[in-house]
């Protein structure tokens, strides 16, 4: 399978719109000063809170996944180990923002 030129035209236009975003949220973050300490401090504790309920989360999941088979369920069970992953960091966020 050769990729086509509007494949790869597609891939180029598609990183190139990633870095300006990314270069422009980098750039408008050091104006806020938001790499400073506190503020990795705060979402690398949120980070460590959110992937330890989610390992948990993940392991009842696989344990129910075990017991009830089937395709549906698998993607239903992604589909909330992500939303679950997002609500713990949006609370260990809050609970560090507080503490810190």
């Amino acid at each position: 399978m050769v990729p086509s030129i509007e494949s790869l035209a597609g891939f180029i236009t598609g990183a190139g719109v990633v870095l300006f975003i990314a270069f422009l949220y980098f750039r408008k973050g050091r104006k806020e000063r938001r790499f400073d300490e506190r503020y990795e401090e705060v979402h690398t504790k949120a980070r460590t809170i959110s992937w330890t309920i989610t390992l948990i989360v993940l392991m009842f999941m696989w344990l129910g996944s075990l017991l009830f088979e089937g395709s549906k369920l698998a993607f239903l069970l992604t589909a909330c180990a992500y939303g679950v992953m997002l609500i713990s960091y949006g609370i260990g966020v809050v609970i560090m923002n507080k503490r810190i």
